[in-house]
């Protein structure tokens, strides 16, 4: 598979960012990723001048930034530009500074950087149907997209850093000032308004507000990405935001955020009195990873991005040369009558079932829990970790009984289904010792009553009281009365 190594220099209002991925194209993995708070949107809300001071740090911060990403070998790298350089007065200083050092910079444009964000979710989320938001220190933009493509989109003038506008109004009145705002970009009938669909959320701002509504709700896992909230989250939890001892107290909140949060989580209530989404959902894709997508062929999107990590991961962990799909397509007629969904997350689990060899057999099991419940898997959601977790648990554990945070993230029958899912690839990792070299000369087959495993060819010597031990657990989770070994 073909690994890439990729980086973004991201010139934003409140940061500079630079994250460099890694791993296949489909799914870059970041694997470093730094900011420097420069604020150059500071500027929006005065005179429209970044200051020298201000341009002397951001100068500083692209070239420190150039330069790692250079030391780290990457194959391509990517300078963007969003709101402040693009509104401010001498904006075009910043990107004349930054060519005299070697490095270009592209200024994106409002619908250009409206386009990066809706195709970071979609990147993230190839069947997103609902709305993405993009809260940045200088702007706000708003996508809709459905059936893996964007649609309306608008970028509007608001931002942390902009947040005077805000102070002193209700949420219906900024509800308004953001109708009357699209309204006078899009025209009256520019941008659709559709109830009941998930609003994707990306920004660091709305993210410190994901952390805290997981502090409130006691939440056992940390992972943001694709944490979903409740629509009516923004306005419950106002009062604590709005009083900055208590949530000072909380410690879960960064002190850069804390200003910042007040007009942040007021507008995400206006958007959601503006869109009557039916949930919020948190996404730690956005811009950068929406100009990765934005470059693959039309195949490369195609592709599922959780099978697309987990193969790579699988592959590059694995102690022999790789076999994960065949093992999936092996246990795949024990399951006929799965779902697609169910289907996706079984191989999924295959893909990543040989990946902690490494470990002290002692821990495997515990630390095959702990990759798929807080490994940097793309469209998941917390349920679908739980589920993979659980059989990647069976996997190395051997027991039917699961840690019991799982049941605090997925419904009991799909755990259940997991279970045996792992018994059948534990079954699989026994006949031929995890090298899958006896997949295409053994297959399971079952009747009423007796489930069979029939070996042909090599496999008729990997016979073992072992091997049939593991058949009959996985007969006796599946109901079957009985199992046997056969050859022919």
């Amino acid at each position: 598979m073909r690994s890439t190594r990729q980086a973004v220099i991201d010139i934003g209002s409140n940061t500079i960012r630079l994250v460099v991925y890694d791993g296949l194209p489909r799914a870059p993995m970041p694997i470093y990723n730094e900011k420097s708070r420069v604020a150059l949107g500071a500027c929006l809300a005065g005179d429209g001048v970044i200051s020298d001071a201000t341009m002397k740090k951001a100068l500083a911060a692209l070239g420190r930034f150039e330069t790692l990403a250079r030391g780290m070998k990457v194959d391509t790298l990517r300078v963007v530009a969003t709101a402040a350089t693009r509104e401010a007065k001498n904006g075009q200083k910043l990107v004349e500074g930054a060519a005299a050092l070697g490095i270009r910079v592209e200024v994106l444009d409002g619908e250009t950087e409206a386009t990066a964000a809706g195709l970071g979710v979609i990147s993230d989320n190839p069947h997103a149907n609902g709305y993405v938001g993009d809260l940045g220190g200088g702007s706000l933009e708003l996508i809709r997209v459905a059936d893996g493509k964007l649609h309306e989109r608008v970028s509007l003038p608001l931002g942390t850093l902009r947040q005077e506008a805000l102070k002193g109004k209700t949420t219906k009145q900024i509800t308004q000032m953001l109708r009357q705002e699209i309204a006078a970009l899009k025209g009256e009938d520019g941008f659709p308004y559709e109830p009941n669909l998930p609003f994707y959320m990306i920004g660091g701002s709305w993210r410190s507000f994901a952390r805290l509504h997981m502090h409130d709700a006691g939440y056992p896992l940390t992972i943001l990405s694709n944490y979903q909230i409740p629509p009516d989250a923004p306005t419950r939890l106002m009062p604590l935001i709005n009083d900055e001892a208590a949530l000072s107290q909380t410690k879960v909140i960064a002190s850069a955020r804390m200003a910042a949060l007040p007009g942040a989580t007021a507008l995400l209530a206006a958007v959601v009195r503006l869109l009557e989404p039916r949930e919020l959902v948190t996404s730690v894709y956005g811009l950068r990873e929406g100009l990765l997508f934005d470059q693959l062929s039309d195949a490369e999107r195609r592709e599922d991005p959780l099978i697309a990590a987990t193969r790579f991961e699988g592959e590059r962990l694995a102690r022999f040369p790789f076999h994960g799909d065949a093992l999936a397509d092996w246990i795949a007629p024990v399951f006929a009558g799965q779902s697609d969904g169910d289907a996706r997350l079984c191989r999924a689990a295959c893909l990543l079932s040989d990946s902690v060899w490494n470990v002290n057999p002692e821990y495997r099991a515990d630390h095959a829990l702990d990759l798929a419940l807080d490994g940097n898997w793309p469209g998941v959601v917390a349920s679908d970790r739980a589920i993979i977790a659980a059989a990647l648990w069976t996997v190395h554990a051997g027991k039917r009984t699961l840690p019991e945070m799982l049941a605090n993230l997925a419904k009991p029958g799909a755990l259940a289904q997991a279970v045996i899912w792992g018994l059948a690839i534990r079954l699989a990792q026994r006949l031929d010792g995890g090298t899958g070299r006896a997949l295409s000369d053994s297959r399971i087959e079952g009747d009423d009553a007796i489930l069979r495993l029939r070996l042909s060819g090599q496999a008729t010597r990997l016979r073992s009281n072992s091997v049939q031990r593991r058949l009959q657990a996985l007969a006796e989770a599946l109901g079957y009365g009985r199992s046997e070994i056969v050859t022919d």
